[in-house]
């Protein structure tokens, strides 16, 4: 892992009356591993919670956290298991459309469950448009692992909101020198978060 970014603007999630994941204990983290070290180079900085329920924690400081650190004890156990509750939660949704596993371009997309049967990719911008309403949910179930390409960035526009942005992924989750993310991801696999990266959400694995 090279220099990373991570804000979590999700510590007090709006109101939102779609089908969302209940997060439970994991809400507060910006980062967190079930099963797996959790390591960091270079000037990392943190807001929300960081945790591994198994492994080493490394790399803080030179990385900076504003929020709570836990490693292996009581709280990072509960937390796994809501992470696992919330993962299996997306995996039960019923898919509204499925689509290519080629995201970005300026793609636009509405509020929907999105399906997408393999591995997948975003180039460029991916614009998710909330449509006025600021309860507008975006679930994306990734089936297989997820990379995003250098300078590539999620756009929300009218009244979309980041708290009502959800990715599962499948896999390897990756995130491309100096490209912007947004919403919650919640893989099954390893988060590689590389330079320059700003995460606005949480990546839960």
């Amino acid at each position: 892992l090279l220099t990373m970014a991570v804000v979590s603007l999700l510590l007090l999630p709006r109101v939102n009356f779609g089908q969302i994941p209940n997060l439970g204990t994991a809400t507060n983290y910006a980062l967190f591993t079930s099963n797996g070290a959790f390591s960091n180079v270079g000037a990392t900085y943190i807001t929300g919670n960081i945790s591994t329920n198994m492994g080493a924690l490394t790399g803080f400081p030179p990385g900076k956290v504003i929020g709570q650190t836990h490693v292996a004890d009581s709280i990072s156990v509960q937390v796994a298991i809501d992470v696992n509750s919330a993962y299996s939660y997306l995996s039960g949704m019923t898919c509204d459309t499925m689509i290519g596993d080629s995201l970005g371009n300026n793609q636009v997309l509405s509020p929907k469950v999105y399906c997408i049967l393999t591995a997948a990719t975003l180039n460029g911008d991916l614009i998710l448009d909330g449509q006025g309403n600021p309860n507008a949910l975006f679930i994306f179930k990734i089936d297989g692992a997820f990379s995003t390409s250098t300078f590539s960035n999620i756009v929300l526009i009218d009244s979309a909101s980041v708290c009502n942005v959800y990715w599962q992924i499948n896999g390897l989750f990756t995130l491309g020198d100096s490209s912007i993310f947004k919403g919650t991801a919640i893989v099954n696999g390893a988060i590689n978060l590389l330079e320059n990266v700003s995460l606005l959400g949480r990546g839960l694995s």
